[in-house]
């Protein structure tokens, strides 16, 4: 009787803490939903979507007839340029209507058959359009110098082309699914197919969003970094389809505003709502490597302290690595340091203009000054971190600020050198 009461009792320690642990996970998993959604909203992803919604009007049917050229150079796909057609039309326009559907196959069908400086346009108006996402991802992901002009168009050249590609063979490993699941399954089948079919589909979107959010921003995004903002946005737009289908259903009152223009407002209203999923995702591969940083410091933004830190870090991640002969990638400069890639970013640009680091072939980074013939008042300026508080203050609040300059002048004025030799030179990963 005692070892089955104490079975028990241990059974229920095991059940709850296991319901703690599930409980700490979910209040992490909150906090980080909070930072991104934070983030979402100061970076004015809203008013983003409605900028890229609208150029996306004029550049939706350049992209799908680009598409559908590329695969007009395939012979493997050429079966599948009516499925492709169909599965670009149904994600962008989701639910919208029979009638936006037809006229956007309409348009579609029409691109195809214009002339060399019609062609010319659409690619132009698909070039501004991947131009506009380029910004938004460069500004979720902090980046500060974009990408020289002949790398863009490489980068927007190679969307356009893959993108298409590989909705095609997708498509066909998706076919060859459906055949394997009604072969082996032919009383099932049907249930089968429906939930084969959707998660193909959300596959196929979560892919898409991960390819554009790992090649498209001037950063080094890491490849499951992408692919958990990409199922979150193909989740989140699946939602979305499923919301906006049901209202369109049940109350159709925008058609007897609009009439016939109705398919108009609904499918801006579609691509809007497509774009919130799309930067929403992209916010949250952006935010993962931050909110380890946030953990560790306890706040979002970067006191002086964590930024003096910071720099006195890379710089004597660069010393070890310059002794070894290696050149660093910024990710391994930065990697295990309670920092954000937008500030390591900010930090090695402010030394590479004070010339203290210079970047060289490949994006490594490498040591270009003597630490030993600067001091650490001379980085601080460099992080315009100085304590001058200059000249019209209140008196009191003047002296106490040059008080406190005074006491730290001993210490700005050691060399970087010195401060470096009395800690062991952390080791840089080899990149």
């Amino acid at each position: 009787m005692t070892e089955i009461r104490t079975n028990r009792w241990d059974r229920w320690g095991r059940r709850a803490v296991g319901w703690l642990r599930d409980a700490v996970t979910l209040r992490r998993l909150g906090g980080f939903l909070g930072y991104a959604v934070r983030r979402f909203l100061g970076d004015g992803c809203p008013l983003k979507a409605g900028g890229l919604g609208y150029v996306s009007l004029l550049a939706v049917v350049p992209l799908i007839a680009i598409g559908l050229a590329v695969l007009a150079g395939f012979p493997a796909f050429e079966s599948w340029r009516g499925q492709v057609q169909d599965f670009l039309v149904g994600v962008l326009v989701a639910d919208a209507g029979d009638e936006a559907r037809a006229q956007l196959a309409l348009f579609v069908a029409n691109a195809s058959r214009m002339t060399g400086p019609g062609l010319a346009f659409l690619a132009l108006a698909a070039i501004l359009l991947m131009t506009n996402i380029s910004a938004a991802l460069n500004v979720i992901w902090r980046v500060a110098e974009p990408r020289p002009l002949a790398q863009r168009i490489a980068v927007y050249w190679t969307v356009l082309t893959l993108g298409p590609l590989l909705i095609g063979a997708s498509l066909s490993v998706s076919g060859y699914a459906f055949a394997a699941v009604a072969w082996f399954g032919v009383e099932t089948g049907a249930s089968r197919l429906v939930d084969l079919s959707w998660m193909l589909s959300v596959g196929f979107a979560a892919a898409g969003f991960a390819f554009l959010y790992f090649l498209v921003p001037n950063r080094a995004v890491r490849v499951w970094h992408a692919l958990v903002g990409g199922v979150v946005a193909a989740l989140l737009l699946d939602l979305l389809k499923l919301g906006f289908g049901i209202y369109l259903t049940h109350f159709p009152s925008y058609e007897v505003v609009y009439g016939a223009l109705a398919a108009i407002p609904v499918f801006l209203v579609w691509l809007y709502l497509a774009w919130i999923a799309a930067l929403f995702g992209a916010e949250i591969a952006a935010a993962m490597p931050e909110w380890r940083a946030v953990q560790a410091r306890g706040s979002v933004e970067a006191g002086p302290g964590a930024r003096l830190a910071l720099a006195l870090s890379l710089l004597a991640r660069l010393k070890a690595a310059s002794r070894r002969g290696v050149k660093p990638k910024e990710r391994s400069l930065g990697a295990g340091l309670p920092a954000m890639p937008g500030e390591i970013d900010e930090t090695l640009r402010r030394l590479r203009r004070a010339g203290y680091t210079a970047r060289v072939l490949g994006g490594r980074w490498v040591l270009a000054r003597d630490l030993d013939a600067v001091t650490l008042g001379e980085l601080a300026a460099v992080l315009h971190l100085g304590l001058a508080p200059g000249a019209d203050w209140e008196p009191a609040a003047q002296r106490a600020v040059a008080a406190l300059a005074g006491a730290a002048a001993d210490d700005m004025a050691r060399p970087l050198g010195g401060i470096f030799k009395d800690f062991e030179e952390p080791v840089t990963r080899r990149s």
